[in-house]
């Protein structure tokens, strides 16, 4: 059996994503190129074919929001590039999640737009096209999946994540890339420590022809709300088996796949190779390019003076939410407390007839649906306390709950 073969490129990538040239496009298109002709022959795998391009195009984060979706270069280049090679149709569609519709993650970018446009590419919405529900007999937990009527009408598809880590699963790379594939209203099903096989029974129905990974800047701690921008990373890594670039993007990070929950579950379900001495790399030396990232912190608890954070018996789902939730209202300067006595905030399931906490100074509240009876029940302060239901509630629930509450 062949080994997986991933193509690891560095060249130094003049200007920024949020404002660069022609002269770092032409770079781009050049390293693009590179790592595509050595991972794949790129005409024979898209000529006179249909090919859906799927990016990373959420932009929660406002203090660099160009840093932590796919580079603007990276998917121009990768449309010229597709074009060139005699693709008939290149779209390039996503769905960024957060309650944003593509086109409210895209404001601003007309610019962009245009000379997407005339690369040769269409932007597709998966938010407002047909989807269709798929049936996935060997999946854990997601049958059906329902996924864009675009992506099962393309011919070819090519998967273009970003480097970054992340508070729920600590890295998000190709593989979680396919979330985006899915609709708002199926993300917060299973949204919980049960996340991972989730991602993972997308993957047995969705596999990239070839993803390129963009690591031109990349984004390490609370992200993708509040990380931190690596803007010299400087490199793509592309391949066709998406498990073996997230393997060798990981260790790129100074992160193990035995670590990262998803990967474990690929090499245990067969779905890609997630063993770095098994996997060739070409192309650049990843011990030269190597970095230690700064890794996420998904606990809450004594984070910010302005909540004190008890946590129970609570799952990564809840912790995950509610950790960035806190991260955005810090990032805003929305958690200085204002002179108020802190919030309280309860998250997880309570212990069985315990009281679970005691001394509440300030507002109480309980964050997910194990908390219920806590807030209601134990402590008999209906008429005082804040409760926000789900299982998990969503990321923005808590964000939107405090600003209304507290910030006017």
């Amino acid at each position: 059996m062949a080994r997986s073969r991933v193509a690891l490129g560095h060249a130094p990538i003049p200007e920024s994503p949020d404002a660069w040239t022609e002269k770092s496009l032409d770079a781009v298109v050049r390293l693009a190129g590179e790592v595509l002709d050595a991972c794949c022959d790129l005409p024979a795998l898209v000529r006179g074919q249909n090919v859906l391009v799927k990016p990373n195009l959420v932009r929660p984060n406002p203090s660099n929001p160009c840093a932590v979706v796919t580079d603007e270069r990276v998917i121009l280049a990768v449309v010229r590039l597709l074009r060139d090679a005699g693709a008939a149709r290149v779209q390039v569609g996503d769905n960024p999640g957060y309650g944003l519709s593509l086109v409210e993650a895209m404001a601003g970018m007309e610019p962009f737009l245009a000379r997407l446009a005339q690369s040769g590419g269409e932007l597709v919405r998966f938010d407002a096209g047909d989807a269709v529900a798929v049936a996935n007999p060997d999946a854990f937990l997601y049958d059906p999946v329902t996924l864009p009527r675009a992506l099962l009408e393309a011919d070819r598809y090519v998967n273009l994540p970003k480097m970054k880590t992340h508070v729920h699963t600590l890295v998000t790379l190709g593989i979680k890339n396919q979330y985006g594939l899915v609709l708002d209203d199926e993300r917060m099903f299973c949204h919980r420590n049960d996340i991972n096989p989730k991602i993972v029974d997308i993957l047995r129905l969705v596999r990239p022809d070839v993803t390129l990974l963009d690591g031109l800047w990349a984004v390490q701690g609370q992200a993708p709300l509040s990380g931190s921008a690596v803007p010299d990373m400087n490199v793509l890594v592309a391949g066709t088996d998406v498990a073996a670039v997230d393997t060798v993007a990981a260790d790129l990070m100074g992160v193990r796949a035995e670590e990262v929950a998803m990967l474990r579950l690929v090499r245990q379900e067969g779905l890609g190779e997630t063993d770095l001495a098994a996997i060739e790399v070409v192309g650049a030396d990843p011990a030269a390019l190597r970095r230690s990232f700064v890794r996420p912190v998904i606990s809450s608890m004594g984070a910010y003076d302005a909540v004190r954070v008890m946590e129970g018996g609570a799952c990564s789902g809840c912790l995950s939410a509610l950790r960035h939730a806190l991260d955005k209202l810090a990032s805003e300067g929305l958690l200085d407390g204002g002179g108020r006595d802190p919030v309280t905030l309860y998250v997880g399931r309570p212990m069985a007839e315990r009281r679970n906490l005691r001394n509440v100074r300030g507002d109480l509240w309980c964050f997910g649906s194990c908390a219920a009876h806590l807030v209601f029940n134990t402590h008999k302060r209906e008429e005082n306390a804040g409760f926000v239901p789900g299982c998990p509630p969503h990321i923005l629930d808590f964000y939107k709950a405090y600003k209304k509450r507290y910030c006017g």
